[in-house]
Formats: C-alpha cells, structure tokens, sequence
C-alpha cells in the first residue's frame, strides 16, 4: 500500500480517479504494459463499415490467429495479402488481440487453408482457429444485438457491464468539465475528446478483463476477510471511514458500492499477479519481463466480441495509425 499513500498526498478527489480506474492497475503496480499491448487493445480496420448485417447463406466466416501485428500498417500488409485471393468479401484485423476475421463466398472459396498460408507469407505467421457458418454468424449477430443493453462487450466470456462503461464516462465527463467549463462537450472539439475519452474507458475495461479471465479460468480468489482488512487499512492511512468516505466519492461521481466493488477486483488483480505471476521474480526488472510476457500471452487467448457495434466502430475508426515494431 505505499504507493497508495505517495498517491494521496495531493487532493483527494483527483487522486481517487487515479487509483480506482482499477482497470489500470498494472501501472498501479509499478508495471507498464508492452508498447504493442493495450495501447491498441481490440482495434480492427475494417474494409467496410461494419459486419454484414444481412448475411447471405453462401457467406462464412474465417477467424485466425495472426502473430506479430503492431499497427495500421500490418493491416494493409495483411489485406493486401488476401485482396487477390476469389470469394473474399470483407476482411477485419483486430490488431490488439491477434486475430483476422475474413467473411468469404463459400461457394467461391473453398481452401480457407491458403489464406492462412497467403498471410503467412507476408510475413505474419497465421493459424485457422475456426470456421463459421452463415446460420452461424445470424445467431452471433442476434445475440450481440441483445446482449448490448446490458454489456458493451465480453473479453473471454469476462463481460464488461454497460453500467460500469457509463460510470466512468460520466466521472471522465465531470472531471474535464471541472477544468474546461460545462459547455466543453457542446463543440467539435469537445465531441473529439468525448470520443478519445471512450475509446481511453473502452481499452482500460478490456485490460480489466483480460486480467479477470485469466484469473476466473484458475480459480483464484481472495477472502472476503483479506479483502476487508485491505479495505480498512486503505481508509486508515487517509483518516477516514468508509461513512466519511461516501462524501468524497459521491462528489467525484462514484457510488460507494461501485467504488467497493473496484477496490474489491484491484486487490483479487494484484494477489494474483503478486501469488502467481511474479511469485518467482527476484527484482523489478524481472518482474517487468515476467508480466510483459505474461500478459502479452494473456491477451493472445482473450477472445474479445464486441455486443455495442457502435462503440466497436468508434475504436475502429481512432485505431492508432504509427510505425510498426518488430514482427515475431
């Protein structure tokens, strides 16, 4: 807890927004995810719009694992590789998780093989995960579509809540109001920075469950007593109660419940990666190297599906667009 209290020596209520945006807790830490990592978790630059919303019944769909992408121009590597192969109809990158999804006429295509082979040959090793049908595909649809009221998207079978999307947007949106005045959303620029500010919330809740599915899929969790005791020493060294507490967090523009709930998942994170993933590691260094590599393989396994399109398409379309690094 004392990079807590370094934290909380300044204003409180700015501080509060630091540290529970549990979802960055590994900066909390002390760690820095790798520069190909979150920064452009769950990006797809997409030849069209959208996914088919009407899908004809010749039409499947291709998902592969791709390693070694980075940027905006392994994307056009990608699709450029494909573009000359028949029957192809839509081909998505999704950058921040490995994947390429490529919808195709399966009366034209029949060897999805060679276009595994094809993306493999530009220099980004490619694997078939799985091959969906057109019924198939309506049903993904379908579900997404219902599913949206209440999630806004699913990392693994992990489910990101609407609720807590629209929490920390509305505290995102008082905080720069605080500074820039009530009327800074009302203009173009203000919309730009209302749009990074959702693509920021977006990426920050998928970090927060890429970590909860690799710790659901174990089985790993934290007494309720241990998490109390974290709790109290937390509001011991401020000098408050949680009673007092509620006053802050209510200006800030927290429930106090949803506040629990995000110190409650922070602690069962930081037991996890402190228990399990750094357990072996001797110095920071170490620990910096076993986490980068932990989690880079942590996000290669999140299957991430997108339920709210809208703010799918919104990530699509502010993806970062900067040099590549290195391919693997």
């Amino acid at each position: 807890m004392k990079k807590f209290k370094s934290l909380f020596t300044g204003k409180i209520l700015i501080l509060v927004l630091l540290v529970f945006c549990v979802i960055a807790v590994a900066a909390s830490f002390g760690y820095k995810f790798p520069t190909t990592g979150i920064k452009t978790q769950v990006v797809k630059e997409v030849q069209k719009e959208s996914t088919p919303n009407d899908v004809v019944e010749n039409v499947s769909k291709l998902v592969l694992s791709v390693r070694g992408m980075s940027c905006s121009g392994c994307i056009a590597t990608i699709k450029g590789a494909v573009s000359d192969i028949k029957g192809i109809e839509e081909t998505l990158v999704d950058i921040g998780n490995g994947k390429v999804e490529i919808y195709y006429d399966n009366e034209k295509l029949t060897d999805v093989n060679s276009i595994a082979q094809a993306i493999t040959d530009s220099g980004y090793p490619a694997n078939v995960q799985k091959i969906f049908s057109s019924e198939e595909i309506k049903k993904e649809n379908a579900l997404a579509a219902a599913k949206a009221q209440y999630y806004i998207v699913s990392v693994g079978g992990y489910e990101i809540a609407r609720a807590d999307f629209d929490t920390e947007l509305e505290v995102g949106k008082k905080r720069y109001s605080k500074i820039y005045g009530d009327n800074l959303f009302k203009n173009a620029k203000g919309q730009s920075l209302l749009d990074n500010l959702k693509t920021q919330i977006i990426s920050k809740l998928i970090s927060e469950g890429i970590f909860m599915q690799e710790i659901n899929r174990t089985g790993f969790k934290v007494d309720p007593k241990t998490l109390e005791i974290e709790m109290n020493t937390f509001l011991k060294e401020h000098g408050k109660n949680f009673e007092k507490f509620k006053d802050t967090l209510t200006e800030v523009g927290y429930d106090p419940n949803y506040f629990r709930k995000k110190f409650e998942t922070k602690v069962l994170i930081k037991r996890y990666l402190n228990e399990r993933i750094l357990a072996d590691a001797s110095n920071d260094l170490e620990k910096q190297s076993q986490f980068n590599a932990w989690f880079s393989n942590a996000k290669t396994l999140a299957e991430v599906v997108y339920y709210d399109k809208n703010l799918e398409r919104l990530v699509q379309k502010l993806s970062a667009s900067g040099s590549c690094g290195g391919r693997s």
